[in-house]
């Protein structure tokens, strides 16, 4: 396969994708509609709350299940839910979630980073920029190879 037939192949096949991705949710989502009309029997798993309904093909069945089973995966520290769980909890929140503490990038991009890095550290940027790039178990910098299918651009 040359360059020029894979660029081809890759971009029919992202269209496929968009197209195909589309049509499934629609498609999903007249069968959750469906699934709240129709005849909804129990999970097959019994510790599990919710009800299914099957939905017939031709040839296969699919569940769409309703679960009401959905627990919060994380709440902010100090929340109202957090108060609420804490003092519900008899001391053992800790038990079931565990407070976490993370720092997360505010420029959009790696070169708005350092050009802000560079803009209020100064002097010191370059090593602050060094140790916070990603690098692997041996230490080299980890980087990224990305085939930009969204920035495809008609030839003349």
């Amino acid at each position: 396969m040359t360059t020029t037939q894979a660029v081809d192949r890759g971009l029919e096949i992202r269209a496929q994708i968009t197209e195909l991705e589309d049509k499934l949710s629609i498609i999903e989502e007249h069968l959750r509609q469906a699934a709240l009309q129709g005849e909804q029997v129990e999970l097959q798993d019994p510790d599990r709350e919710g009800r299914q309904w099957i939905a017939r093909g031709t040839e296969n069945a699919v569940p769409v299940v309703l679960t009401a089973d959905l627990v919060t995966q994380s709440f902010q520290d100090g929340s109202i839910l957090h108060a609420r769980l804490e003092g519900m909890a008899n001391g053992k929140l800790p038990l079931l979630y565990r407070p976490v503490t993370t720092w997360k990038i505010l420029p959009k991009s790696g070169k708005a980073f350092r050009l802000e890095a560079a803009s209020l550290l100064g002097q010191t940027a370059p090593a602050f920029i060094s140790a916070a790039i990603v690098r692997d178990k041996t230490g080299i910098p980890k980087s990224q190879i990305k085939v930009e299918w969204n920035r495809a651009e008609e030839l003349a």
